[in-house]
């Protein structure tokens, strides 16, 4: 009863009831030069003149190695690369450091993944120090490998017609078209229960360890529990042209573990990342099914956890205190099946400040505008935003 009157005032006012401040971060599509510390150092004086609260930073020593295979990161090869931002900026202050998603080993591996949240943890050292405000996860899959850690691998459906007594029922269940379990992981000797148990266990140390050197950390995750499950659609169209929810059950395990090591003044944020919305109604159902729906138990009582991730009755009660709810926009053109998420004609400057309003006010805290084109860290460059437009980001 308690949640459904929660949801019911959130209905009522939105999440711009809560009267904290939001802010909004830039993370520089198709370009890493332009978000290396080198640049964010040169072009500081133009940068903090945006219209930005603060922007993602990533970096040749952290960001596509701290989960990578084999790696085991120093706190002196990060530093070394990124020191000169120390405290530099005195208004962008919103700033994190990105990490990016890979496979680096299998999950029963417990050397393998306990330097991973040793370098988690140096990550985290190094934002403190800095004077960033924590991390900023992005859990798309970006090679091959990375893709181990997005989905189950259940066996092929042809196989299982082929050898039906060879498989158990829930492996049955789970089988999924051949282009989605040609990216999975899973180890034979476990079960898909295992498997979810084991990824929670994993990301939940990570952000134990990462408390450790920043007690009040903020984690944005970029996708979170609303891609993995199975009734993210149940109501409205939810997650567009993303195929089905449940072939990325390792993100809502992910962000599950994620959730169950906070503790304290850090700060979990789950980003929903989509581009497609547009109108108020895609902001405030997305919002209220990440923030409420999804951890209830009309949710999640008719799924069967021996082939589909949900959330353990244990985390529901608490699910939306410990959740920051957040929203990422973009000016990148995306086709799609249903014509209200067709984007293609819908990426001017005005739309995007339109969606961008949108989604600070239905964001508990954090919106990140995703640049597809223009270069916002780069000073004098054919490809810098208009002033039109700078300055009407700069009026939210």
């Amino acid at each position: 009863m308690k949640i459904i009157f929660t949801i019911a005032l959130a209905l009522l006012f939105g999440s711009s009831a809560n009267a904290e401040k939001k802010f909004l971060i830039l993370e520089q599509g198709n370009a890493w030069l332009p978000s290396m510390a080198k640049n964010l150092i040169k072009n500081h004086d133009f940068i903090e003149k945006s219209p930005f609260d603060g922007f993602i930073m990533v970096g040749n020593s952290f960001t596509s190695i701290t989960m990578g295979k084999g790696q085991k990161l120093t706190y002196e090869n990060i530093w070394n690369e990124v020191k000169g931002l120390k405290h530099l900026y005195k208004k962008r202050r919103e700033n994190f450091l990105r990490v990016d998603i890979t496979f680096p080993s299998d999950f029963w591996d417990k050397e393998a993944w306990n330097q991973v949240s040793k370098n988690f943890e140096i990550v985290a050292k190094v934002a403190r120090d800095l004077g960033f405000k924590g991390v900023a996860f992005d859990d798309e899959a970006y090679s091959t490998t990375a893709k181990k850690m997005i989905n189950y691998r259940f066996p092929p459906e042809k196989e299982v017609k082929q050898n039906p007594k060879k498989y158990a029922e829930w492996q049955k269940k789970g089988t999924k078209p051949k282009w989605v379990d040609s990216d999975g992981y899973s180890n034979p000797k476990h079960t898909f229960q295992e498997h979810m148990d084991k990824v929670t266990s994993h990301f939940k140390k990570i952000m134990q360890s990462m408390q450790k050197s920043y007690p009040d950390i903020t984690v944005l995750v970029y996708y979170g529990a609303s891609f993995s499950h199975e009734n993210s659609n149940m109501e409205n169209l939810m997650i567009a042209n993303l195929g089905l929810p449940s072939e990325q059950e390792y993100k809502g395990a992910i962000f599950l573990g994620f959730k169950q090591g906070r503790v304290g003044k850090a700060t979990l944020h789950d980003m929903g990342e989509n581009y497609r919305y547009r109108k108020e109604h895609h902001f405030k159902d997305n919002y209220l099914l990440r923030k409420y729906k999804i951890a209830t138990n009309a949710y999640n009582h008719n799924l069967d956890k021996s082939y589909q991730w949900l959330i353990p009755l244990k985390d529901r009660k608490d699910w939306s205190k410990s959740v920051t709810v957040g929203f990422m926009t973009s000016n990148i053109p995306l086709s799609s099946d249903y014509p209200e998420f067709d984007t293609r004609k819908t990426t001017t400057p005005k739309d995007i400040f339109q969606a961008t309003k949108l989604a600070l006010k239905y964001s508990d805290k954090y919106v990140i505008y995703y640049c597809h084109d223009e270069n916002w860290l780069e000073q004098n460059q054919t490809t810098t935003p208009s002033k039109k437009w700078f300055n009407m980001l700069k009026s939210l």
